[in-house]
């Protein structure tokens, strides 16, 4: 039965990268290794018990197949820390501490067969206690389903494992790994199991991660790294939910570089291509984490943030002052822009992007108006209120 087992972790080792492919992610990878480290851990255990228990070939292949076990979980630990975001760090470092004093106590206790065994299996239950929480709590955008058939697999077999560390030290059922007992034909039925599934949930979050990546391509702009105007309108009906939510302001500004046309014809669409970077890196040093940069369109940007009159005439000036200095230095000219920017002081039910859009580019084309490089502002009230939207000039060139 044993050898079933091992066979099975084998197969599916094999079978893995194979159903993968070569393209794969960090994390893809680490699952891999997972299976693969079990396997080899196998091949030892296999393989030393057909030698005489007291030589030394015996007890350097039982070391190695309980160095390849315990390397095991921590590389699924850090495919969990590539699919879920960064997890706990008890979870994390208990992880890594129960890996480490699997292999070393079990060559510790080396001419101790019971003792060797019962420490072995607990600190590799402690391993798949550590895995089975760190599947819990992520902080990525992810399916439920393969997180919760890890998370059952990875406590099931600790249990088991912790069950088998008790029977070891307590009992004389189980004298080796391999011993023909009726405690380790259902452990080795229940780890058959147990793989199976645990295939299958990395199946599954290897397929999870892939429609991930391709939604977040949909949703980025390839030049600039910036969300795309689909990025913005997704995320800009949870952004007005939660300023009406927290009384918070709100802006809309709409960015446009200045003589663009310009640029690229005087300079080729390479370097063209250099200025929209250069500004999108700008725009993202001017967010907090919940506000967002998109590029709307050619040389027109969108900002959506939290904050007062005042402070977009702070971000604008800051922007102005950045991008100057920061052009002059890595292009080798000036870069201006000019921006409009529709402004809420108290978000109301039922606002939506499109009717801060408008006013934007209204106050946009009268920034344009002015002679371009200066920003204007347009306070945007609720539709029932009897105050109109008023315009604040923001910076205004010296020829306006």
């Amino acid at each position: 039965m044993t050898a079933v087992v091992a066979l099975n972790v084998m197969a599916m080792s094999a079978a893995l990268p194979l159903a993968m492919g070569r393209r794969i992610s960090v994390a893809a990878r680490h699952a891999q290794y997972f299976f693969m480290c079990q396997a080899l851990a196998w091949i030892f255990v296999l393989t030393a018990s057909r030698l005489p228990p007291d030589t030394l070939a015996h007890q350097l292949l039982t070391l190695c197949a309980t160095a390849s076990a315990a390397s095991a979980p921590w590389q699924m630990g850090q495919a969990l820390r590539e699919w879920l975001g960064p997890r706990p760090v008890v979870l994390v470092r208990g992880l890594a501490l129960s890996c480490l004093l699997a292999p070393l106590g079990f060559a510790l206790l080396l001419q101790q067969t019971p003792a060797r065994l019962g420490w072995f299996s607990a600190m590799h239950g402690m391993c798949l206690l550590m895995l089975a929480g760190q599947c819990l709590a992520p902080h990525k955008p992810v399916a439920r389903g393969w997180r919760y058939l890890m998370c059952g697999m990875a406590f099931g077999m600790s249990l088991m494992l912790f069950t088998r560390s008790y029977l070891a030290m307590a009992t004389p059922w189980l004298p080796s790994f391999t011993a023909n007992s009726s405690a380790n034909l259902f452990f080795a039925l229940t780890s058959a199991v147990s793989g199976t599934l645990l295939m299958v949930a990395v199946l599954v979050a290897w397929r999870d991660e892939s429609h991930q990546q391709l939604r977040d391509m949909a949703l980025q702009d390839l030049l600039t790294g910036l969300p795309n105007r689909r990025a913005l309108l997704e995320r800009a009906p949870s952004m007005l939910a939660h300023a009406q939510r927290s009384q918070q302001a709100l802006a809309l500004v709409v960015l446009d570089l200045d003589h663009f046309k310009h640029v690229n014809d005087a300079h080729g669409h390479a370097v063209g291509d250099q200025t929209l970077c250069l500004f999108a890196r700008l725009l993202r040093e001017q967010l907090r984490s919940d506000e967002i940069a998109a590029r709307w369109g050619g040389e027109e940007f969108c900002l959506l943030l939290y904050t007062s009159a005042e402070g977009v005439d702070s971000v604008c000036a800051r922007l102005q002052s950045a991008l100057q200095q920061e052009a002059v230095q890595t292009l080798g000219f000036e870069v201006r822009f000019s921006a409009g920017c529709a402004h809420v002081p108290k978000v109301w039910r039922g606002l939506t992007l499109d009717m801060l859009l408008s006013p934007a580019d209204e106050a946009l084309y009268t920034a344009k108006r002015r002679g371009r490089d200066c920003w204007n502002l347009v306070r945007v009230n609720p539709p029932d209120t009897q105050e109109p939207s008023d315009t604040a000039p923001g910076h205004v060139p010296p020829w306006a």
